[in-house]
């Protein structure tokens, strides 16, 4: 006979069951109580964007907000992920500033391109990995300080971390005129003003009275890149600050719905009895119990029943909605945002499509940055050199063909040589022209009518209206227009 108490077994056993019963009841309060928007797990994020602060956020706050917004960025998948689509769509196609590409011949560079390959100022704003980080700045500060040598044409980043003084114009309260720079240097603090680019007129030698005089930098300027802010704003507002109270309400949501599948996941089977001696007997046979499979041995009126599957487990799918509003304060689509092809309804197509207003908004973020670069070409003497972006999608090598078929008219040898490299991939002199390419103006009736003589842009392709359907696509013209027609 076992010298265990009877007594002591069904009371543990009550009490296993009861613990869990309460952890899950806990867990469901929880979920309610995580979509109530007063709720304290909304609050690090959610208070700033209450309307309190009318005019923006001070300089407090937005350091506040850039610290918890970088660590979030940092350990999150999905904070991570929008920073990285961001950056990709913004900066991976790379830019072009004219002036910066290597000189022809024995010619010397030109000062444009010398500011442009200096290490420092590759580290600061040109490489792939300095625009990741000014990118993903903008995304958790709002804010880019880039600290401008005239005399060295150096370009260097401060951190908002270091900024603990900001001073605006005495009539436009809008424009920010001096960055108070505060860092640790050896067993000392030090503290500078920087002027901005705006300030116009002589710069006064300290801000300040008394002991707590802080000197002006006479030889450095700096620039500043102030995002997503309102009419009357200051600073800057993060890009990923209204998707973190939506990220984070995700994050809980999958955390609750786990437990309420591991909890549910415990109680496989439901045993009846028709009798409290019957109930007790259960309980204590169940509490030793702690194997897979096994034989049930029953008296008259005992049962035991399997749960069904439908009912033990937790439909994640139900989250969707959230993270799609994550997606959308980040001008995102939610199949690129969660990496999931479901949220287009499994088409390749759906989740394959850069939408219009994605790519409106990542053009305006292009923008953006093409003027704080000019400004910083403009503090170290340099003008505003033409610079834009590569387009963000990348035509089919077909069609580019069949484009630059139709437009052989309009350029030159060279010009079309290039084109076709591209097109191809291919690493060559697009100066050394074929003879096949330099006679093909010869027979101008072949000229005339290559374009008709390419195939559709639709062959190949499914038109979803069956064989035939694609017939009346105009892409190519196969009509002619008088000559009065083609001049007007």
């Amino acid at each position: 006979m076992s010298d265990i108490d009877p007594l002591s077994q069904i009371t543990s056993a009550i009490s296993q069951v009861l613990a869990e019963n309460g952890e899950l009841r806990e867990s469901l309060a929880d979920v309610k109580m995580m979509l109530d928007a007063d709720n304290q797990g909304w609050e690090p994020f959610g208070r700033y964007l209450s309307g309190d602060n009318l005019e923006g956020f001070d300089l407090d706050e937005l350091k506040e907000v850039s610290a918890r917004l970088r660590r979030y960025t940092t350990g999150n998948a999905l904070m991570r992920r929008g920073c990285s689509l961001h950056t990709g769509y913004v900066f991976s196609n790379g830019f072009f500033v004219e002036g910066t590409e290597t000189p022809q011949g024995s010619g010397r560079p030109s000062a444009l391109r010398k500011m442009f390959t200096r290490r420092v100022n590759q580290e600061s704003m040109f490489s792939s990995a300095a625009q990741a980080e000014l990118q993903k700045a903008r995304y958790t500060d709002g804010m880019i300080l880039l600290l401008c040598d005239t005399s060295k044409g150096l370009v260097r980043r401060i951190p908002l971390a270091e900024i603990s003084a900001v001073r605006v114009d005495e009539e436009y309260g809008e424009d920010v005129i001096a960055y108070q720079r505060e860092w640790r240097s050896g067993d000392k603090t030090v503290r500078r003003w920087y002027m901005t680019d705006r300030f116009e007129g002589k710069r006064p030698a300290a801000y300040g009275t008394g002991s707590d005089r802080v000197p002006v930098d006479q030889s450095l300027t700096l620039v500043d890149g102030r995002f997503n802010r309102a009419v009357g704003f200051v600073l800057g507002v993060p890009d990923s600050i209204a998707a973190a109270v939506y990220v984070t309400a995700y994050d809980q949501i999958l955390q609750y719905g786990r437990i309420v599948d591991e909890s549910l996941s415990r109680i496989l089977w439901k045993v009846v009895n028709k009798t409290k001696q019957g109930v007790q007997s259960s309980a204590v046979k169940m509490s030793g119990f702690d194997g897979h499979g096994g034989t049930a041995s029953l008296v008259e009126g005992q049962d035991i029943q399997a749960l069904g599957g439908s009912r033990a487990n937790f439909n994640f799918s139900n989250a969707r909605p959230v993270a799609a509003m994550a997606a959308t304060s980040l001008d995102l689509s939610n199949v690129d945002f969660l990496a999931d092809s479901s949220a287009a309804g499994s088409s390749y197509g759906a989740g394959n499509l850069l939408t219009t207003g994605v790519r409106n908004a990542m053009k305006q973020k292009q923008n953006e940055w093409v003027d704080v670069f000019h400004r910083v070409f403009e503090t170290l003497g340099l003008g505003r050199p033409r610079m834009f972006f590569q387009k963000m999608e990348d035509v089919e090598p077909y069609r580019a063909a069949q484009a630059l078929t139709l437009l052989a008219p309009t350029l030159h040898d060279e010009e079309y040589r290039m084109k076709s490299l591209d097109i191809l991939d291919i690493v060559g002199n697009s100066d050394d022209i074929p003879d096949t390419l330099k006679n093909r103006g010869v027979d101008a009736n072949a000229s005339a009518n290559a374009g008709v003589q390419q195939a559709a842009p639709d062959q190949g392709k499914s038109s979803g209206v069956g064989p035939g359907g694609g017939q009346g696509a105009n892409d190519l013209r196969s009509d002619t227009l008088s000559s009065s027609e083609a001049l007007r």
